[in-house]
Parts: structure tokens; C-alpha cells; sequence
């Protein structure tokens, strides 16, 4: 269609003309981008879990008992305190029905005060860590018995700061 104006029928303003006509009566974009998400306040259990649509996400055990805003996305399960903007924990959303959905990094701090549930700690079962952990945890156990333990949830701990690899590295 070249050198045509591309005119529809019934009309007597070419497509360009009209489009020029519509921009100039459109609204300006917002300055806040849109958040695309749902928003409940909710209050954290005794097992440090918070419920969203029928499923339960961890939270660090020293928010037991208090209120947090939950803020669910397609992709994201954001958890905060309430009245605070530093997000307290993050998880993959599951559209699954009664679902679990646990950091074990969150436990790692109650775990510090009762080793002997290390093994036992569902949050835990299926962490799956490097073999360097594992060989660590026999060697301090096996040089320092129930003191080893507790030595080995400090290790642990260190993930709550650093990256798996570098945890890693540091034991050899």
C-alpha cells in the first residue's frame, strides 16, 4: 500500500490520523509500577509456619508468634513483619493442596538449642548438602561425641551468611 492512505471503511480519517487522535486522549502511564500480587496479614505459628492458600511456608523460628504480611505472586511466596519492609523469607510457591514448604536455614537457630533433633527435624530431610558436610559432621562427632553435634549446627549455621561453596571450600 504504498503512497495509499490506508483509510477504513466508513471512515474518513486515514489509521494514522485517527491513532494520533486516541494517543493524545489516553491517560499517562502510572508512576508506580503495578504489583501484581495478593497481600494477607497472617501470624507466624508455634512451628514457625505461616499459611497461604491452603499451604505452609517456613519463617526464621524468632518470628514465632508474630504478625507478617504474606505476599503471594505467580512465582513467590514473600513473607515480612508486619509494619517492616526487610522481607524475612522467600519461597517457590506450591499449588499444591496441604503443602510444606520449609528453608531449613530457618530451624538451624532452635536447632542450636536442641542438637539431638538434628536427625529427626522434618524441615531438614530432605536438605540435600555437599559430601563435605556429611564427612565433617562424622569427624566431629566422632572426636568430640554429643559436643560435635553442636559444633556441626554452628558449620551450619554459616549458610545462613554464606553460599553452600563457600561453606564448602572453608571445610575442605
Amino acid at each position: 500500500m504504498t503512497g495509499q492512505r490506508a483509510v477504513l471503511r466508513g471512515h474518513t480519517e486515514s489509521i494514522a490520523q485517527r491513532f494520533v487522535h486516541d494517543r493524545a486522549a489516553l491517560m499517562p502511564l502510572p508512576v508506580a509500577t503495578f504489583d501484581a500480587s495478593h497481600k494477607q496479614t497472617s501470624r507466624v505459628s508455634s512451628q514457625s509456619l505461616v499459611r497461604y492458600r491452603t499451604n505452609d511456608y517456613s519463617v526464621p523460628t524468632q518470628y514465632a508468634h508474630q504478625g507478617v504480611l504474606v505476599k503471594g505472586t505467580v512465582d513467590w511466596v514473600d513473607i515480612y513483619p508486619v509494619g517492616k519492609t526487610e522481607r524475612i523469607a522467600r519461597h517457590r510457591r506450591s499449588y499444591s493442596k496441604d503443602d510444606f514448604v520449609a528453608d531449613p536455614l530457618h530451624y538451624l537457630a532452635l536447632l542450636e538449642k536442641k542438637p539431638r533433633a538434628l536427625d529427626q527435624a522434618a524441615p531438614l530431610q530432605d536438605w540435600v548438602l555437599p559430601a563435605a558436610f556429611e564427612r565433617l559432621r562424622r569427624l566431629l562427632e566422632a572426636r568430640m561425641e554429643k559436643k560435635g553435634r553442636r559444633e556441626y549446627i554452628q558449620v551450619l549455621r554459616l549458610l545462613e551468611t554464606f553460599s553452600s561453596r563457600q561453606v564448602e571450600l572453608a571445610i575442605g
